[in-house]
């Protein structure tokens, strides 16, 4: 691909810069989008908005833009966007891209299980319903057992994903999914429901890069979560040699499974007590910061090395940084209950290697419990080095924070509000070393 050559970005990720970066290495950005920011829309060549949810409009849209501009990549790191990005690389017919079939395997849920199944990739136990009739027909049945995963086929972000101990949570879950019928950013859902087996173990991401065929481990890294939303990761996961090695192989196996290739992607997995099992694959590099975890402690940023594969490149010839930390942590904080939030933001802003300390709220502020990881309050960011872990500089950090929520109560007889309960937000502050 050739400086001077436009890129179609589709559907921007926020805080992930594409449109600045891909300006910088010398090339020009369409920006599809169904809204586009003024912030946006000043940045971008040529901004276009057309409603991503209408792939037919999107492609006659693109094609008129090829007829003007020499279009030589199609880049995005938007999970709801893979497939679009896909069909548009296709009917561009562009070489070495993932393909339509790859990202249809990855952004259904249903289709990732079903082919790990066919292919005995350490499976897990799972049954499609579209009822929750159906769920518990299963249940009883034995065909899952409690407690069991509920979740939509086609969303993302653990919005909607419940783990359930009982009959009664199963049912609320499935109807909830089933009552909701779009996704997170309005698609339709997937008449087919997972209801998935509990994996019990520590929980892991393993960062790939996938060319002609053949994938290279970048990182593991590893997860905190409370109930379903994660919590916080850590760069590099403290892994032993052999649990190192069969969670790459299981990741490098299930992304050959599922036609993987030409791209960057983010594996969650599971170290159950069987062995490590995919919890699901995403055919893009990981949110939540990810990227700047990996590139502090191994000097690849992802988001880079994703566009450059999207350019044609490969990983011998990828751009590379020296590593700047021996350990990277990023802390997310949730609100455990509804409430009013309480805050010492300032008492941060000394705390060694803290790198960034991201708020949402402010002190004083009512908030709702968070419920995924859409509606999370902020996060800390630290780098560790040689003499202190990154989890040393976190747990520090939230420690001075202070966050807590108190909840309150409004009394039947229309009075005062009172005060029924303080807690802390729920944190990842987990020593990795």
């Amino acid at each position: 691909m050739n400086k001077g050559e436009w890129v179609v970005v589709v559907g921007r990720r926020d805080q992930v810069e594409e449109i600045d970066f891909i300006q910088k290495l010398g090339y020009k950005v369409v920006l599809l989008n169904t809204v586009i920011s003024m912030e946006d829309a000043l940045n971008a060549d040529l901004p276009v908005e057309v409603d991503l949810n209408d792939e037919a409009a999107v492609l006659r849209k693109v094609s008129e833009l090829a007829g003007r501009c020499r279009i030589g990549a199609v880049y995005t790191c938007n999970e709801y966007r893979l497939i679009l990005g896909a069909k548009i690389a296709e009917a561009l017919k562009l070489p070495h891209v993932l393909s339509v079939e790859a990202a249809s395997n990855c952004r259904s849920k249903a289709r990732t299980r079903a082919l790990l199944r066919e292919h005995n990739v350490n499976p897990v136990a799972f049954k499609l319903v579209r009822t929750p009739a159906e769920a518990l027909q299963a249940l009883a049945r034995s065909e899952i057992s409690l407690p069991a995963i509920v979740k939509p086929s086609n969303d993302a972000g653990s919005h909607m994903v419940s783990r359930c101990e009982t009959l009664e949570e199963v049912w609320q879950a499935v109807e909830a999914i089933r009552s909701s019928g779009a996704n997170w950013v309005g698609q339709p859902l997937e008449a087919d429901i997972l209801l998935e087996e509990f994996v019990d173990g520590p929980e892991y991401s393993v960062e790939c890069c996938t060319v002609n065929g053949i994938t290279t481990v970048i990182a593991i890294t590893a997860k905190e979560t409370a109930g379903m939303i994660e919590t916080g990761h850590l760069v590099p996961a403290p892994l032993a040699a052999e649990e190192q090695k069969a969670v790459e192989a299981i990741v490098i196996q299930a992304l050959k499974v599922l036609g993987v290739d030409y791209i960057v992607s983010h594996t969650e997995v599971k170290l159950s007590a069987a062995g490590p099992k995919i919890i699901e694959v995403n055919a893009r590099m990981g949110g939540d910061q990810i990227h700047r975890l990996v590139e502090a402690v191994t000097g690849y940023d992802l988001r880079k090395l994703a566009f450059h594969i999207a350019a044609g490149g490969t990983l011998d010839d990828a751009p590379r940084n020296l590593p700047i930390a021996t350990s990277a942590q990023i802390a997310f904080l949730l609100a455990g209950q509804s409430g009013i939030v309480r805050l010492q933001r300032e008492a941060v802003g000394s705390i060694e290697g803290v790198q960034e300390l991201k708020l949402l709220v402010e002190d004083g502020q009512r908030v709702l419990a968070s419920h995924s990881n859409y509606n999370r309050l902020g996060y800390v960011i630290a780098y560790g080095s040689k003499d202190k872990h990154a989890s040393d500089h976190v747990r520090a950090a939230i420690d001075a924070l202070q966050l807590t929520i108190d909840a309150w109560q409004q009394p039947q007889d229309g009075g005062q509000a009172e005060p029924i309960g303080k807690q802390p937000a729920v944190s990842c502050c987990k020593p990795g070393a």
